[in-house]
């Protein structure tokens, strides 16, 4: 089943009196329980894709359909309820609040739908394999660890899509690759489908799927 779609979706940056064409003709199909990697150089406009088709950034040409709605459609109400019940983010920062518990900053994401779920945090926690760690803070943890709790927050609300953007981005090559594991864990035991923003090759193994995007074209 498509879970996202996009049609010939274009995208512009105004620098000055300078209009720079960041996407072009973006046409691709992601089905629920995808894996898909979206590779290429920097600058190439892989997170811009990745944040046209989440809802963070708006688009001046094409189609993007989500879930079956077209977002050119929808109202800022109507879009911000898709983003807090419906798609989850993982970012390269891992963007935990300092002075509140690893199970607090999970908490707080539920809080805000008004759906607070002990068992459902707890349930996150150990499918992590962060458990154990739910009343530290941030800065008790390693980087690896802090992106697990980010993993569990993007999940409280049950999303249909996760949208990670270069989640390994600042971590080690051994805290990536776990991090990397447990997406694909997440991908094959819960059919998360997933669509990943990353530099590294070496993680195109964990895809089922993979584009590659050079100066705003899939090649």
């Amino acid at each position: 089943m498509k879970v996202l779609e996009t049609k010939k979706l274009n995208k512009y940056f105004e620098q000055g009196n300078n209009k720079n064409h960041i996407l072009k003709n973006i046409s691709l199909t992601i089905n629920s329980g995808d894996f898909l990697g979206i590779i290429g150089p920097s600058g190439s406009g892989k997170t811009t894709l990745l944040y046209c088709l989440g809802t963070l950034e708006n688009f001046e040409g094409g189609d993007v359909f989500l879930l079956g709605r077209n977002i050119k459609d929808l109202n800022d109400k109507q879009i911000a309820k898709i983003r807090n019940s419906e798609i989850g983010y993982v970012f390269q920062f891992f963007n935990l609040i300092p002075n509140l518990t690893a199970y607090e900053n999970v908490l707080l994401a539920s809080a805000i739908t008004k759906q607070v779920n002990d068992e459902r945090i707890d349930e996150l926690l150990m499918l992590v394999g962060m458990e154990k760690f739910k009343e530290y803070y941030p800065e008790q943890l390693s980087g690896g660890m802090q992106q697990r709790i980010a993993i569990a927050r993007a999940l409280i609300n049950g999303p249909k899509i996760l949208f990670a953007d270069e989640p390994t981005g600042n971590l080690d090559q051994k805290k990536g690759k776990e991090i990397m594991e447990l997406l694909k864990k997440l991908n094959k035991e819960q059919g998360l489908t997933i669509i990943l923003v990353t530099h590294n090759e070496d993680y195109i193994s964990y895809c089922n799927r993979t584009i590659n995007l050079i100066d705003g074209e899939i090649v």
